[in-house]
């Protein structure tokens, strides 16, 4: 089997390998105060905004040594303007959609798995666009491209993390050479109108009347068994803990230094350090500061653990916890309870507390279904990775219907 050959960086003229008004930009900063403008200006979530991309790579947290090398792929034309997120990895890490036993059978096989090219937001499995602007091209024209940059430079493949939530949209063609990846997450919705259906149809259209009016209120919904396993658990925590919001620009020195050491002491745990650096949250608390929600757990005034949120127009979404000690039923408050609470005190339409987490179900969230699109140059691997998907997709299937099966939802006819 032929071995691919990579394309070097050096001394060559990678534009000259993508279509007419198309460009590769190595750092977002590449961009113009006018392209920036036009392709930000309609982001949807904080994970695709310039600060929380420019925050990455000012902060060292990606680029060199790290895995993520930027290669953004820029379309300009008669005024558009559009961007897709993608990157040159050289690992695996920090994507959530995990193919290291792909990279392990190429391995064994004497053929180079890395670099590939993987359209995603670093470190961030949020279903959100990774093409973003101004431009009228469709994603599966950009997928096209981004397909044709990944073939040209020798990559061994190109793949898209997480796409955009499909409950409303369809999934790209992709040019029918990409294979569809399925996996799950668990999500609450703050939408009395679903919570006893198995069905997500309609689950963020959702009229003021359909929301819980407070936490007493969602607890009203699930049996009585479960019921009392929540109130129970919060109950002991209550006793113990307080805790504070906080948004970014409200965040002291002495707080961020308790959260980087929490969210540090998870990783450690796994040995390993965590991805991001303190460089990124002071950046982040700072541009993004009405985006970023800390929340505090203080036990006889002194800050023990603590949860980062970002929100949105209607998503909150749960992302870095960590203790300085062992708690028992902390993680659970921290990291659902206080959700719950704060996306219904907000109205907000979603939680979204981020990967994995069978212990979700008991507590309400609900099986989604997540996508990725996948496509590899050598054929044999290509065609063995689709057999794969499929099978996978058939086993997410049940899982997913299993999960449900679980939920503490009181059935609709009692």
């Amino acid at each position: 089997m032929p071995v691919r050959k990579n394309v070097s960086d050096t001394g060559t003229n990678t534009t000259s390998l993508l279509p007419e008004h198309w460009q590769v930009l190595y750092s977002i900063h590449d961009l113009t105060d006018a392209q920036r403008s036009k392709v930000f200006r309609n982001v949807a979530t904080p994970f695709n905004s310039f600060e929380f991309l420019s925050a990455l790579e000012d902060s060292g947290s990606i680029g060199k040594h790290t895995g993520w090398l930027p290669e953004y792929l820029l379309f300009e034309n008669k005024g558009q303007c559009g961007l897709l997120l993608g990157y040159k990895k050289t690992n695996s890490y920090g994507e959530y959609v995990f193919d290291w036993a792909w990279a392990d059978a190429y391995h064994r096989n004497g053929i180079e798995y890395y670099p590939k090219y993987t359209i995603a937001i670093p470190y961030s499995p949020i279903p959100c666009s990774k093409w973003i602007g101004n431009s009228s091209l469709s994603i599966d024209s950009a997928l096209g491209v981004a397909n044709h940059y990944a073939n040209q430079k020798g990559y061994s493949g190109c793949h898209l993390l997480f796409l955009e939530d499909l409950a409303t949209k369809t999934l790209p063609e992709a040019n029918q050479s990409f294979i569809r990846r399925v996996g799950n997450q668990f999500h609450w919705f703050n939408n009395r109108t679903i919570v006893t259906t198995d069905s997500l149809a309609g689950a963020l259209d959702i009229e003021p009347e359909s929301y819980f009016q407070d936490f007493d209120d969602f607890l009203s919904v699930l049996t009585a068994r479960k019921r009392k396993m929540i109130k129970k658990e919060r109950n002991k925590v209550s006793q113990l803990f307080s805790f504070y919001w906080k948004r970014g620009n409200e965040i002291t020195d002495d707080e961020l230094e308790a959260f980087y050491l929490s969210y540090q002491s998870t990783y450690l745990k796994r040995g390993r350090a965590g991805y991001l650096n303190k460089t990124f949250f002071k950046q982040i608390f700072s541009t993004i500061a009405n985006k970023v929600r800390l929340l505090l757990c203080n036990y006889e005034d002194k800050v023990v653990a603590s949860a980062l949120y970002f929100v949105d127009g209607e998503t909150l979404y749960g992302r870095y916890w960590g203790a300085l000690g062992e708690f028992e039923q902390l993680h659970f408050e921290a990291c659902y309870y206080q959700g719950i609470e704060f996306c219904i005190e907000h109205k907000l339409k979603r939680f979204n507390p981020g990967t994995q987490g069978e212990h979700k179900i008991a507590r309400g969230f609900k099986p989604i279904e997540t996508n990725s699109l996948h496509t590899l140059a050598l054929e044999p691997f290509h065609n063995a990775v689709e057999q794969f998907c499929i099978e996978e997709a058939l086993h997410n299937s049940n899982y997913m219907q299993a999960c449900d099966e679980r939920l503490p939802y009181k059935k609709a006819d009692n």
